[in-house]
């Protein structure tokens, strides 16, 4: 995948619990098969072995098939798809070994041999937190596990993609990574999947990701855009309706709320019309309204008052024959 997993080598996907790295991984697996798209990118064609730890065999086929219908494929035309349920199983790779020593496991033998008969170019291996036994803080024991999997790489000439969980911190600051930097030193490259959250911690879609290219020592590290999850499987979203939409919106409700909060204590009445005294109209015509339109602050009121952050209440400040609405912050906004 040009910019995002070079080949030969071993890449991580790094995704918050819950957020859908085991869909977009199949998701891969199912593009591969049928030398389509993957979330609005290209990747190689080929085969494709991918071995989950946390969905056991009938959950993988079962979110396979909501993906063929996007695809236009039966089963039938997933034959360079095979996938492992380890679900249960001890499926460590590496085991902490001396103390000091991360060795090879029957598993670890397992795989290898299971890769010489079906030939991948890809192996998905999800989730890294079942597969090493070691310290994720233990930078050599880190190294130790990578080490092992790019053996993989080399003799089968074939790429190993690693899903894990990033650490809360990482979480916070939006580096996705997890324990130690030799996780991020010892991969060739990186990816994360995150949902999409305001500054408030509020999450407006609740199916909507952003998808990121972290590092990529082989090329151009890929750029971040956003998808959502719809109808079986993530899509990639085209145009303004990801997360730079939503940061716009979020401005510019502020700055519409800032703007109502000056005018109401300057005594100046805001209509919600878009006459010469309506919210839009006033907003736009005054200082510090962020570079904002008139059909912006039109699109904003309408939100607001939609959601219950302001409403349009009687003017009683004014007599009652001149008595008409007004906009007005709710209380708690």
């Amino acid at each position: 995948m040009p910019d995002y997993i070079p080949h030969g080598t071993v890449a991580l996907l790094y995704a918050d619990g819950g957020t859908g790295k085991g869909y977009v991984a199949l998701q891969l697996a199912v593009a591969r098969a049928v030398s389509k798209e993957w979330i609005g990118l290209m990747p190689e064609p080929g085969r494709t072995l991918v071995l989950s730890t946390e969905d056991d065999i009938n959950e993988m086929w079962r979110r396979i098939e909501g993906m063929l219908p996007f695809y236009g494929v039966s089963m039938k035309d997933l034959a360079d798809i095979r996938l492992v349920d380890l679900v249960g199983e001890n499926s460590v790779l590496g085991l902490l070994s001396k103390g000091i020593i991360i060795a090879p496991t029957p598993m670890y033998q397992a795989i290898d041999a299971l890769i010489a008969d079906f030939k991948p170019r890809m192996v998905i291996l999800d989730v890294l937190a079942d597969l090493f036994s070691g310290e994720e803080n233990n930078r050599p024991q880190v190294t130790q596990f990578i080490g092992l999997l790019k053996r993989i790489c080399r003799k089968h000439d074939c790429t190993i993609l690693l899903s894990a969980q990033p650490s809360l911190t990482a979480m916070n600051t939006g580096s996705g990574t997890s324990g130690s930097t030799g996780w991020s030193n010892s991969g060739r490259a990186r990816m994360y999947l995150q949902r999409v959250k305001m500054q408030d911690g509020a999450e407006p879609n609740k199916d909507m990701r952003t998808f990121e290219g972290k590092k990529n020592n082989y090329g151009a590290v890929g750029g971040k855009f956003d998808l959502i999850f719809e109808r079986g499987l993530f899509r990639r979203v085209i145009g303004p309706a990801g997360f730079d939409k939503m940061a716009r919106e979020q401005k510019l409700d502020e700055i519409f709320l800032m703007l109502l909060k000056r005018l109401t204590a300057q005594n100046r009445p805001v209509r919600a019309t878009n006459s010469k005294s309506g919210a839009p109209s006033l907003f736009a015509a005054e200082p510090n309204n962020g570079g904002f339109k008139a059909k912006d602050f039109e699109a904003a009121m309408l939100r607001l008052l939609s959601n219950g952050k302001i409403a349009n209440e009687p003017d009683n400040e004014a007599p009652p024959s001149k008595r008409i609405n007004r906009l007005v912050i709710k209380e708690g906004t």
